[in-house]
């Protein structure tokens, strides 16, 4: 909540403000969570599903995340299919649809290119709103001078970030130098925030990109909020059905974005990962109960309509190495929150065995907290 948010503001940083008249704020850096990021695409000549679709932006950067518009029965096959992400294992690329590019829109002050510094997008605002509005009138933080957002394509894992191929991924690179150059400006050491899926993102990037040195120099502390540090039972439902973004199905089919979620290399990485979730059932049909082990089974069994070949692949790829970061980097100083008595899914309940092509919405959400 709004209050929550505040409150937790005044509790982290009072320690950022300025210890002295002439001694400037820490910077901070706010890296969003899954869909938390906005994103823009160009297009060239793109082999769009419907007429209507716009399959060439002339060299402009359009808005497609989130754009209410772009949302609308039909036109949503054309964001769905603008927002396509293939991978390669022979040669362990991404790729965008031919003639699209992606990029996070509003890279440091969440502004879209020629709009005024304090336009700064829905999704920040919603995500970050009540904390940043707290740091600026406590603490005289700015946006873009000492307060930066560090937004990112939410379809990919670390390896992308880390090794940026067909104009997809980079991320790491972006983040490493907006903190160096915001140390260098401030004369002070950086504070991170990450929220959900950028809580991994972050801890990849600590552990594989940058050097313990580094971190010493450059970091003073990182605050993770509510981190899916070995992935959630939300992304269960996304494989089997796909997840409406906590909307009610009446207002949002369980599938209306599915093809995105299930292509996408970070949902490897928001899966349930047996070290974190045991032989806890997460997925229950009439005779059979799922755990985080029967994942790559369950995909194998539904198919391309759970990300098929492409998702066996990245989970051969990618469940090791974040399986292997699990623990606080050197020389970062970290506070984990997470929340309680928040209502949150656990196990899926369906009246169906699984199948391929299997496309259902639960019958039934277990909820723990």
């Amino acid at each position: 909540t709004n209050p929550t948010m505040a409150k937790l503001a005044a509790v982290l940083f009072g320690s950022l403000a300025a210890l002295g008249a002439s001694e400037p704020n820490r910077p901070l850096i706010l890296v969003p969570g899954l869909t938390g990021s906005a994103l823009e695409a160009k297009e060239h000549n793109v082999h769009m599903p419907h007429m209507f679709c716009t399959g060439d932006t002339h060299d402009h950067w359009m808005k497609i995340w989130v754009d209410p518009e772009q949302m609308a029965p039909m036109v949503v096959d054309c964001l769905i299919e603008r927002m396509t992400l293939t991978y390669d294992p022979a040669s362990d690329t991404y790729s965008n649809l031919p003639g699209v590019e992606i990029r996070p829109l509003g890279w440091a002050n969440g502004t879209k290119e020629g709009k005024p510094k304090i336009d700064i997008d829905m999704l920040y605002n919603y995500e970050f709103g009540p904390m940043m509005k707290h740091l600026t009138e406590a603490l005289d933080y700015q946006i873009g001078k000492d307060m930066f957002i560090a937004p990112y394509d939410w379809r990919l894992a670390g390896d992308a970030h880390s090794k940026p191929t067909n104009g997809v991924g980079g991320f790491y690179e972006q983040l490493k130098t907006l903190i160096e150059e915001a140390v260098e400006q401030q004369g002070r050491k950086a504070v991170l925030v990450s929220h959900s899926l950028g809580c991994p993102t972050t801890l990849y990037f600590f552990h594989n990109y940058v050097s313990e040195s580094w971190r010493q120099q450059h970091i003073h502390g990182w605050v993770a909020l509510s981190g899916p540090w070995m992935g959630g039972a939300t992304q269960v439902s996304a494989y089997l059905g796909g997840w409406t973004l906590g909307l009610p199905h009446w207002l949002l089919p369980h599938d209306y974005v599915k093809k995105v979620q299930v292509n996408a290399s970070s949902g490897v990485w928001l899966a349930p990962h047996p070290k974190g979730f045991g032989d806890m059932p997460l997925a229950t049909t009439p005779t059979r109960n799922y755990t985080a082990a029967d994942l790559t089974e369950v995909i194998s069994t539904v198919g391309e309509a759970a990300g098929g070949q492409q998702i066996l692949e990245l989970f051969k790829k990618l469940r090791g190495p974040l399986a292997d970061v699990q623990q606080v980097p050197a020389n970062v100083p970290l506070l984990n929150w997470y929340s309680t008595g928040v209502k949150t899914a656990e196990r899926y309940v369906y009246d169906k065995e699984l199948s391929e092509g299997f496309n259902e919405a639960p019958v039934e959400t277990v909820y723990g907290e």
